[in-house]
């Protein structure tokens, strides 16, 4: 599972890096994470140095075929017929074919309302939407993952989301509840380091000083791979040596 794991944050850490490139270039804001808000002269640390932060499988891979235990005994034709639907959208997905991979993951979760699987197709279509700039419609379905599977793996990632959305906007209020969520809920480190250095960055700016403080030295302790970790001290530092002048 964790060879999978690794296999499928790989290919979403390509798909996200090649999507800030394709942004780049048509002249969209520069990053396409949640962006840092300029306030020179101290140095951000910002997202797209670093790789993304993985998502969680779905139900299997896009890419990796369904093992004998999955082909083990009889399967009805609706229920044959689900999977072969979620995985061709998973198979456009796999192939950065996002235009065609979203109508076919709203036809599966269109036509199959009680098939397993539903939370990771929401989450893709709300990658395969912000992929191809709509963000209102990415932002509806990572809160569809909130609003009906707020247990589920894919929770934080949604999270995550909707709040680097919101902190792009600088509706810093909005992301910050999200950013929290993402850090609590998100198994992978990588992710859960990222809202947390953003949950911090959003206090800040909701003149929370000294929470943020706080969280920033949590992100500053932080083992490596922390790609944060400077900037923490930094801002940490800079904001310590402000209050204690007289």
């Amino acid at each position: 599972m964790k060879t999978q794991r690794g296999a499928l944050c790989l290919v979403l850490a390509t798909v996200w890096i090649t999507q800030f490139a394709a942004v780049a270039q048509q002249k969209q804001p520069e990053i396409r994470r949640a962006q840092p808000v300029e306030e020179p002269p101290t140095p951000r640390a910002v997202p797209f140095d670093t790789p993304p932060p993985p998502s969680p499988k779905p139900r299997r891979s896009p890419t990796e075929p369904r093992s004998t235990s999955e082909n083990e005994g009889p399967a009805s034709e609706p229920e044959a017929s689900d999977r072969r639907q979620l995985d061709y959208a998973n198979g456009l997905f796999s192939r950065k074919l996002y235009d065609l991979a979203a109508p076919e993951y709203e036809k599966f979760l269109g036509q199959y309302p009680g098939a397993p699987g539903r939370s990771s197709a929401y989450f893709y279509l709300a990658e395969c939407y912000r992929a191809l700039n709509k963000t209102s419609a990415a932002r509806t379905s990572f809160q569809s993952v909130l609003d009906n599977y707020g247990d589920s793996e894919f929770a934080g990632p949604a999270a995550y989301g909707i709040a680097e959305i919101l902190f792009t906007q600088k509706d810093f209020a909005g992301a910050l509840p999200l950013f929290h969520k993402a850090s609590a809920k998100s198994k992978e480190p990588a992710l859960a380091l990222s809202a947390r250095y953003f949950e911090a960055r959003c206090l800040e700016n909701v003149d929370r000083k000294d929470d943020a403080q706080n969280l920033y030295q949590q992100v500053a302790e932080t083992k490596n791979p922390n790609p944060f970790r400077e900037d923490a001290r930094i801002t940490k530092r800079s904001r310590t040596k402000r209050k204690s002048r007289p």
